[in-house]
């Protein structure tokens, strides 16, 4: 049951490895993490100035780390959605290592290890090698809570645990799931142990942002607290959303919780699990909030998973006569809970899938192709359309809106550059006649700026290509003969 478990995950990975070969989008954020790479090479401060065009509202660390690895393989985005799958690996390894430390068994861990391979696999594949800090600030927030199950809660070893949270948080500052559960455990354990993390977390937080500022510049702190929009209605259907594909492991996980309150030897992951779910619906209802938000839980639902099996194991079966059925039977169900999330996910046929990538390659070279072609700068949805297309970083679509929207940018800025056609070709993902209103990557005096001054010079399914209206004849014509050439 158990290699028919690793087998069916392993083959959900195949696709997400297969894709970070090839120079397409998979989503907004690799084009941004990558133009912020490159300012680290270029020696260029993250936060020089409180508000801007291409703003830096994640922490440094993960850029320094991708500069230093890409001197080895020289490519940014490969190197990045590389690193995101040994994460992704690494992070599987340490959910089964929490279940073999909590249970002493291998098979549990194993389960529950190759269950979250699964899961990330299936049903967030668009995060599975993805050139995004997530997946590698998670390895250390794991590595923390592993280390916390693994030792007695000594001062040294609550140091070590709160490096490893600043570490993580170093690279994402939002997993704050992790300390929480860890402090609120500690509550439990000892009062005086809880404040001595406390302290520890603090004065190790506390340096870690004074060296930020003094390395990346004097304006950290505004950039990483950015305002957002925010429904709570939205975080709770969102929520359901997510997990509609995955309900029964997630309502297994959540009565296995709620009924074992009396188990100290749970009570963290208890915690964890409670603490990522609540913390999970309150930051979904931020705009720009994805299913990221969620993963903590996942990992929470994977180690949960693993404990029920380990529990199924030494519990007698209530059908004597069906005893192998009682332990093997739920490994087969929870595993067949997969079936909905990858029916839903454009990799359940691998091979077609495999097949298709190509065919999105030459689209996308198409598309970057004809930015490139145009003069000047180019103002870009994709990010990662223009670092392809040769064109200099100027705008950030999402973190410039969100600072106009809370008037700390101004568009007509924007709106003016626009209308002195400065840009060569401005991309969006469709045309701006059907984009939504309000737009979360454009002003909608930007967009009603681009529908007058610009017309459509390229459309594909995935792409709207706009260029100065007195130039469009010259412009496609150019274009096509360098293609035909």
């Amino acid at each position: 049951m158990l290699g028919g478990i690793a087998l069916f995950s392993l083959m959900t990975f195949i696709c997400p490895i297969a894709r970070s070969f090839y120079r397409v989008e998979i989503i907004y954020n690799e084009g941004w993490t990558l133009c912020n790479t490159l300012k680290v090479v270029h020696h260029v401060p993250l936060y020089a100035a409180k508000y801007s065009w291409t703003a830096v509202d994640y922490p440094a660390l993960s850029f320094y780390v991708y500069a230093y690895l890409s001197r080895f393989i020289h490519n940014y985005l490969l190197m990045g959605r590389l690193l995101s799958i040994i994460s992704l690996a690494i992070c599987c390894v340490l959910i089964g290592l929490i279940v073999r430390k909590l249970t002493g068994n291998l098979a549990p861990a194993f389960f529950a290890g190759f269950f979250c391979l699964g899961l990330f696999c299936t049903h967030a594949t668009k995060y599975v090698g993805m050139y995004d800090p997530q997946m590698f600030a998670q390895v250390f927030f794991l590595s923390g809570l592993l280390l916390y199950i693994s030792s007695s809660p000594t001062l040294g070893a609550l140091i070590a645990i709160a490096l490893l949270f600043i570490v993580g948080g170093n690279i994402k500052h939002s997993l704050i799931q992790f300390p929480i559960a860890v402090f609120i455990d500690l509550c439990f354990v000892s009062a005086r142990k809880a404040v001595q993390f406390a302290v520890v977390s603090t004065i190790l937080l506390a340096t870690s942002i004074v060296l930020s500022i003094k390395l990346c510049g004097p304006f950290f702190i505004a950039n990483l607290t950015y305002p957002r929009t925010y429904s709570l209605l939205h975080g709770i259907l969102d929520f359901l959303y997510n997990y509609g594909p995955i309900l029964l492991p997630f309502v297994v996980a959540f009565i296995w919780v709620i009924g074992n309150r009396g188990d100290d030897r749970t009570r963290v992951i208890r915690i964890f699990f409670l603490v990522s779910l609540i913390v999970g619906v309150g930051f979904g209802g931020g705009t720009g909030i994805s299913i990221n938000v969620n993963f903590a839980n996942f990992f929470a639902i994977s180690i949960v998973l693993g404990l029920i099996l380990y529990d199924v194991g030494r519990t007698p079966s209530p059908f004597p006569n069906h005893r192998n059925l009682w332990k093997r039977g739920y490994p087969i169900v929870l595993s067949a809970s997969f079936v909905p999330a990858l029916f839903l996910s454009q990799y359940f046929n691998v091979w077609s899938r495999l097949q298709m990538m190509p065919v999105e390659q030459r689209q996308f070279d198409t598309e970057t192709s004809f930015i490139e072609a145009q003069r000047g700068p180019a103002l870009c949805e994709s990010i990662l359309r223009c670092y392809f297309a040769g064109k200099e970083y100027v705008y950030d679509p999402f973190n410039s809106t969100r600072l106009v929207l809370f008037h700390k940018l101004d568009a007509s800025e924007l709106v003016q550059s626009i209308a002195a056609h400065e840009y060569g070709a401005i991309q969006l993902h469709a045309p701006v006649g059907s984009l939504e209103r309000p737009n979360e990557l454009f002003p909608d005096a930007v967009l009603d700026a681009v529908s007058h001054y610009y017309v459509l010079g390229f459309d594909d399914p995935e792409c709207a290509i706009y260029v100065p209206k007195r130039e469009q004849l010259t412009v496609r014509s150019n274009w096509e003969i360098a293609q035909s050439e």
